[in-house]
């Protein structure tokens, strides 16, 4: 059994990261095309900005006690992802996925979490995360996805990760291409107030396609990319171990629009958070577009005094 596994069963509850891009850009004035917040790893200033903003989502492991899943910025580096960014994806591939993962086990000893933070490699969709026009196909997906899931697995992460998948079809690709490394992986699907995915699926479907079509499931399920008062009170709470949520109630469409951050009250998000655990026995609890270190240290903070 690998640690994250064990920490995962033995703790009551664990905390997952915030938002990466949507910090990178507001908090920090980063250009992020695409959202390939893996570019500031490869320049000064935005390295400094990078650093400084996981060391925020460290500093909360470290303050709490809590055990963390934090992921790498690697959303868009896949061999599509780095072509739209003028990289040679074969060539590339490696290496920025391996800059990456070495940011943050560099951070991990740094600090001594060794035990507390587990390093999750992100895989991100091939295309649009919250459109399921043109995403590929589950083998098409396997095929595709495996580089990145190969590369990062070699490279020593604890899990994989693949977040805000818009189509059943490629989620089942990329749960494939993980289940085949032999790493704990974990699944986040996109979903509607209705625990529908944008392609129409709905949560409890997807989750017997993925589940029956891989020779490993994964680990669980998380959901993604809605506020905690959108979570879909029809979802399979039995797979479903957590959360990382939006701090804005607004729809991904409309949230793409905005010229600024809509962060919410990071306290109330907290709270709203807590309620979902109580309700529905979520044991995961992290961020995603809008959130920061404030957002994910209320929720600390909650679970503590608990």
């Amino acid at each position: 059994m690998s640690g994250f596994v064990e920490a995962l069963h033995a703790a009551p509850a664990m905390l997952a990261d915030g938002g990466i891009e949507t910090g990178l850009i507001y908090q920090y004035g980063l250009d992020l095309p695409d959202f390939a917040s893996f570019l500031p790893l490869f320049d000064a200033a935005g390295r400094d900005a990078i650093e400084a903003l996981y060391r925020s989502y460290f500093d909360v492991a470290a303050q709490s006690g809590l055990a963390m899943q934090i992921g790498t910025p690697t959303w868009r580096a896949h061999p599509d992802g780095l072509r739209r960014q003028g990289l040679a994806a074969h060539d590339d591939l490696r290496r920025v996925n391996a800059e990456a993962v070495a940011l943050l086990v560099e951070m991990r000893r740094a600090t001594g979490l060794h035990d507390r933070v587990f390093i999750a490699g992100v895989i991100g969709p091939r295309r649009d995360g919250y459109d399921p026009r043109g995403a590929p196909r589950a083998a098409e997906a396997r095929d595709y996805h495996a580089a990145q899931a190969d590369v990062l697995a070699g490279l020593g992460v604890d899990l994989l990760y693949a977040p805000t998948f818009a189509s059943v079809e490629e989620l089942l690709g990329v749960a494939q291409a993980m289940a085949a490394t032999g790493l704990p992986y974990v699944v986040a699907p996109v979903l509607d107030p209705h625990g529908r995915l944008p392609d129409g699926t709905t949560l409890d479907a997807a989750v017997a396609r993925v589940d029956a079509g891989t020779t490993r499931p994964p680990l669980h399920y998380m959901i993604g990319c809605v506020h905690p008062t959108h979570f879909p009170a029809s979802a399979p709470h039995h797979r479903v171990a957590g959360l990382k949520a939006n701090a804005s109630t607004l729809p991904p469409d409309q949230l793409d629009r905005l010229d600024h951050l809509d962060a919410g009250a990071p306290e109330l998000f907290a709270e709203q958070m807590l309620a979902l655990r109580r309700d529905y026995g979520l044991k995961m609890l992290g961020g995603c577009c809008g959130t920061d270190a404030r957002h994910i240290g209320a929720i600390a903070r909650r679970l503590s005094a608990a």
